[in-house]
């Protein structure tokens, strides 16, 4: 895989696991209330937000948003160090 390839996936997991993390800490800031921005990152994340949500019940939503964010981040990782590897 070329490199710019590698480096545009890597910097859109990098800024989905950013919007996901800036979602969780609003949500535990704003606990329930409708701020702009917070309406933002819900716009934003909701699409894979609510599927996961059905599949951690259990789970807060800042929860679900900080397993999604540290799921981002493991895939981050994989694929640097597997680029790493086979160049």
């Amino acid at each position: 895989m070329p490199r710019t390839v590698v480096e545009i996936v890597n910097w859109l997991l990098a800024i989905a696991m950013w919007l996901f993390v800036g979602r969780a800490i609003l949500d535990w800031l704003t606990r329930g209330r409708v701020t702009v921005i917070g309406r933002l990152f819900h716009l934003l994340t909701d699409p894979i937000h609510r599927p996961t949500q059905r599949l951690f019940p259990l789970l807060s939503p800042a929860g679900v948003s900080l397993l999604l964010a540290l799921l981002f981040l493991v895939l981050r990782v994989t694929l640097v160090f597997t680029y790493a590897l086979l160049t």
